[in-house]
């Protein structure tokens, strides 16, 4: 029967010790690390499913090893956990922001980690097993053919649940929302590229340019829309910039039709308490979208929603 593998990464070996007894005697494989880079070379170099990984570690920091796992397509399939003394809340918004599933602070209650890294686990396994079966290419319900990303009705299923758990565990989401309503051929005579695949290039560019748990569709049209998780405000305006810059830097061709386009965009963020549903979400970065159309300079309106 197949062991899940943990490895706990903390400078204090006693309390390393602790862990892996703890997660022994709940079935797990545990193994025990006590620098930065030594975890992310033992991870890289055997399979685990988990890292119980501290923050303040000698050499690399947990947020650096974790950020390292998340950026290597080998490793970013781990699930991570911090166990660390550095609970303010901009520590725990840094560690969702890099991809951790879940932040525990010192001192702790060992059966309570054990029930956290079961139910991290869990998840981790019931992803890792929907991946397996080609979920993104089969699910047709929730799929939009043309792009492969998520369609309309997975975007406010997921949003809703977002917005649900960044109000019940008081951390930011935001919600962008893309236009492509500025397409414009290079050679007259040639004319643009087709609508379809200029769509196509624009959701590779969202693929390219986002984490690996953001959600991203294809609402409707030349609409996309994103949800980032764990981003306020500022940080969801740098990745709809970003985005903005990448596809307008871009000359589209499909292979001869020399094309530029240009976004429209409209955000809202949900921060530290703010109830609404999907619906409500959306339609403000709907409304911001159609204010955004009308400012040739930026063409980006952006607020936060006020507490519901």
């Amino acid at each position: 029967m197949y062991k899940c593998r943990v490895c706990v990464a903390d400078d204090c070996a006693d309390t390393a010790e602790v862990l892996c007894e703890g997660l022994k005697l709940h079935g797990y494989d545990a193994v025990a690390v006590h620098r930065g880079e030594e975890a992310l070379e033992l991870c890289e170099r055997e399979k685990f499913d988990l890292i119980l990984l501290d923050v303040c570690l000698p050499g690399m920091s947990g947020y650096d090893v974790c950020k390292c796992l998340k950026e290597n397509p080998k490793t970013q399939g781990i699930c991570v956990v911090f166990v660390t003394v550095k609970g303010a809340p901009e520590d725990v918004s840094l560690g969702f922001q890099l991809g951790a599933a879940d932040y525990i602070t010192k001192p702790y209650n060992l059966p309570i980690v054990m029930l956290r890294v079961d139910a991290a686990l869990t998840k981790k396994l019931e992803q890792d097993r929907l991946r397996s079966q080609h979920e993104f290419c089969l699910d047709n319900s929730y799929t939009d053919y043309l792009t492969g990303l998520r369609n309309r009705r997975y975007l406010l299923e997921r949003l809703q649940e977002e917005v649900e758990k960044a109000h019940r565990y008081n951390y930011p989401v935001s919600c962008v929302v893309f236009d492509v309503d500025e397409v414009r051929p290079l050679d007259d005579e040639l004319g643009p590229v087709s609508m379809d695949d200029l769509l196509v290039e624009v959701a590779m560019t969202l693929r390219n340019h986002s984490r690996t748990y953001d959600v991203l569709a294809r609402y409707d049209g030349t609409l996309f829309a994103t949800i980032l998780p764990h981003s306020p405000l500022n940080d969801a305006m740098r990745y709809a910039g970003k985005i903005m810059d990448e596809v307008g830097s871009t000359t589209f061709s499909d292979p001869s039709f020399p094309t530029e386009a240009r976004l429209s965009v409209g955000i809202v963020a949900c921060q530290n308490g703010s109830a609404h549903g999907a619906d409500y979400v959306l339609g403000e970065a709907m409304r911001g979208l159609l204010q955004a159309k009308s400012l040739p300079a930026t063409r980006l309106i952006a607020r936060n929603l006020a507490e519901g």
